[in-house]
């Protein structure tokens, strides 16, 4: 697990319904590096629209990415090309466990009416997977 998940969320924003523990020049770099699997100061830079940003900006927010452990790089000519440690999906993975952890830990009710509010959106896979994760529970519930 990455530092940034151990060391758990400082802030935690909701945009276009789903949290985000990024700001908007985070994850617009996140999102590119992401579908690219990785990229220079100047390749993200231009991703963004080389006017929008000076060269150091970006320099700085991908030194930051990379220090929470979020990126790792590799030296490449005079700077670096920086990669994800994690992919898109297994990020919104720990972000979506991260929220629910912290609302069972705070408050089961709610949680628990989160659920109620989402399961006629449910794929029936998904409900067969939520009830073998709540049966697997019980019996070890059982076994104790």
């Amino acid at each position: 697990m990455i530092e940034f998940f151990k060391k758990g969320f400082k802030t935690l924003k909701f945009k276009k319904q789903k949290p985000s523990p990024f700001g908007d020049l985070e994850e617009n770099i996140m999102e590119y590096l992401w579908k690219k699997g990785s990229g220079t100061v100047k390749e993200v830079r231009e991703h963004l629209g080389e006017n929008r940003f000076a060269h150091t900006t970006v320099m700085t927010v991908l030194d930051r990415l990379f220090k929470k452990g979020i990126l790792k790089r590799k030296k490449e000519g005079k700077g670096y090309r920086y990669y994800p440690v994690i992919t898109k999906e297994e990020f919104e993975r720990e972000v979506a466990k991260k929220v629910v952890k912290d609302m069972l830990k705070n408050s089961p009710s709610t949680a628990v009416a989160a659920f109620e509010g989402i399961v006629e959106e449910l794929s029936e896979e998904e409900i067969n997977r939520l009830r073998d994760l709540l049966e697997r529970k019980i019996k070890n519930e059982n076994k104790k």
